[in-house]
């Protein structure tokens, strides 16, 4: 029996892949967000927990920023793109500057990310440190939001 890869069904199957990084990456987000509130406002230890989720938060970005990328390539085009008909035409052209905008933005949030996983290895005070993973994530959060609400 010989397998046939289609590029239909690769862009589908990494399409499926990065769906479930994203998944994997709200809930990291939002228990990561729970325990430094509660650091905070409790003054609660900077886990070693609390280190794996911040690790475990970078690495959801990078994967997508893989895939993501995957996803922007050629496999794309083989998908959705209806040149046939003016509704079809419309469609892309208002489409066009989407990927991109995405990508810039994923790009910056993965940035402030970083920046917030080294600053809080470099706190000594746990309160910091929660602190500094809750701002900075928070905003890689919204510009994530923010490039994901252009589509």
């Amino acid at each position: 029996m010989i397998l046939k890869f289609e590029a239909v069904d690769g862009f589908l199957l990494i399409k499926m892949v990065h769906t479930i990084i994203s998944v994997a990456f709200l809930i990291i987000a939002v228990w990561l967000f729970i325990r430094s509130v509660r650091g905070i406002r409790k003054n609660y230890p900077y886990t070693r927990l609390d280190k794996f989720l911040s690790y475990g938060f970078i690495v959801n970005l990078y994967l997508q920023l893989i895939f993501g990328l995957i996803l922007f390539s050629n496999l794309g085009s083989v998908i959705d793109n209806d040149y046939s008909s003016a509704e079809g035409a419309i469609k892309i052209a208002s489409n066009r500057f989407w990927p991109i905008e995405h990508i810039v933005l994923m790009l910056f949030a993965l940035f402030i990310a970083n920046l917030g996983l080294i600053f809080s290895n470099q706190s000594q005070v746990s309160k910091e440190k929660h602190k500094k993973v809750l701002i900075y994530y928070a905003i890689a959060i919204g510009m994530i939001a923010i490039s994901l609400s252009a589509s």
